[in-house]
């Protein structure tokens, strides 16, 4: 009965990716933290990610543009491994209040129509993708940074999909590589890991093929709340 307890709320967060672009472990993480350890969910979702982005990148293939967003990208990964350091070495509560309450403010500005656009230079995408990384390693807010970033970018739907999908899956593979070199995996993982692609395969499928169905207006509020639910939720976790 656990597996399709497992299956389902997996299945729930990558429909929730598929039209949007970011939100599974939001809605994932502390559903599967009933069931599984976090030190067994950490690095089977790593695996699943990656596997999730490569196919909603198949999915939204026509979409991506790579080089204009290498920089993000790039410093998305160096901070990554710069928030995995910090939350090894160092207390990060203070750091997570503070980005959450940046992130809770900012998305507030664009529902309420405020409108902010930033230029998407490499100084632009350097700093947002450190930022990304940092939050995402140390911090597990890595999606609403760049969210917010290409939000005032004024991107279309696809595009910003696709590009989200991108920054995601370098992100992931960096995450497997060092889960893989230290040696996180194990036979012991296959029932749990077998389910878990099977959900997310189908929930990101259907989800890509409902996103087109809704409106530029709802799509832009629904991306807002999620990221709005993730910055209360970093928030309370910081200070609880």
């Amino acid at each position: 009965m656990d597996y399709l307890y497992i299956f389902l709320i997996m299945f729930s967060g990558a429909l929730l990716q598929g039209i949007t672009g970011f939100g599974s472990g939001l809605f994932a993480v502390p559903l599967l933290s009933l069931l599984l350890p976090l030190t067994l969910i950490t690095p089977l979702l790593s695996v699943v990610n990656l596997v999730m982005a490569l196919h909603l990148c198949w999915l939204l293939k026509s979409y991506l543009r790579i080089r204009p967003w290498l920089p993000l990208v790039t410093f998305g990964v160096i901070g990554s491994l710069l928030g995995n350091y910090l939350l090894l070495h160092y207390n990060v509560g203070g750091l997570q209040m503070a980005m959450a309450i940046f992130v809770l403010i900012v998305a507030l500005l664009f529902w309420f129509g405020v409108q902010v656009k930033t230029q998407a230079t490499a100084p632009q995408q350097a700093f947002t993708g450190l930022l990304a990384g940092i939050s995402n390693g140390a911090l597990t807010l890595g999606g609403p940074p760049v969210v917010l970033f290409l939000t005032s970018q004024r991107l279309d739907r696809l595009a910003f999909r696709a590009t989200l999908t991108w920054f995601f899956l370098i992100i992931a593979t960096a995450n497997v590589t060092s889960f893989t070199l230290q040696q996180r995996y194990d036979s012991g993982m296959i029932d749990e890991l077998a389910v878990l692609l099977a959900a997310v395969i189908s929930g990101a499928w259907l989800g890509h093929h409902i996103s087109p169905k809704l409106s530029d207006q709802l799509f832009r509020k629904v991306s807002l709340l999620l990221v709005m639910l993730a910055a209360l939720m970093a928030l309370l976790k910081a200070l609880l």
